[in-house]
């Protein structure tokens, strides 16, 4: 082969791979699906409560609401903004 086949490329990320990853890139998925999850299985809960009130029992209630919960935390830390992603402010600039 030709030297000119084996060339490198230069351009480098700043940060390394291991930096860039987080849980949320890593994992997002399985937990965009497991949120999914508890969500509808919250909702399914109280479904049923709210058609037979007579024979719902408490702790139904509140596995329901238990499961809403955490389908609403883990949907917060799926789609809340990186530290990388916000503006900076200039606190530390001087005026002059």
């Amino acid at each position: 082969m030709r030297p000119e086949s084996f060339v490198r490329p230069t351009a480098r990320h700043p940060r390394p791979l291991v930096l860039r990853g987080s849980l949320s890139r890593t994992f997002g998925s399985l937990m965009g699906f497991l949120a999914a999850l508890f969500l509808l299985l919250g909702l399914y809960l109280l479904r049923d409560a709210f058609e037979h009130p007579l024979a719902a029992e408490s702790v139904g209630v509140l596995a329901a609401a238990i499961s809403i919960t955490s389908a609403a935390v883990l949907f917060y830390y799926l789609l809340r903004p990186r530290r990388a992603q916000l503006p900076r402010t200039e606190r530390f600039r001087r005026e002059g």
